[in-house]
């Protein structure tokens, strides 16, 4: 025998289901494939093309506001989105990215080739 009433018990679940978090992880995949494997590698691919793509267009548009700024009148510079040394990090980062992507790319054909999924 229990010795918690049941208006006690309703009370705790009401509790418990107020204090329970309502997040729930993004998924780019709605359906069957959602949360399988491949499901998961495409998102995450999705996720790193698009991180990849973005440390590069602030990299670029760092690099190329200061060669603008090489060729500006005096006054008339912009300051770039960030320094050299950052802009070397984010270029370095979408490379060390896409590397890694590339390589479990190359995993997963050789999975789906030796296991005939597909």
């Amino acid at each position: 025998m229990s010795d918690i009433d049941s208006n006690s018990r309703s009370a705790q679940d009401a509790t418990s289901q107020q204090d329970a978090p309502t997040h729930q992880n993004f998924h780019w995949i709605e359906g069957p494939a959602k949360g399988s494997p491949l499901g998961n590698y495409i998102e995450a691919s999705l996720d790193l093309a698009n991180d990849i793509e973005a440390c590069l267009q602030v990299a670029y548009a760092s690099n190329l506001a200061r060669a603008a700024n090489d060729d500006a009148d005096p006054g008339q510079t912009a300051r770039p989105a960030v320094g050299i040394v950052t802009a070397d990090r984010l270029a370095r980062m979408a490379i060390v990215t896409a590397a890694l992507l590339g390589e479990e790319a190359r995993r997963q054909v050789e999975s789906m080739t030796e296991t005939g999924a597909g």
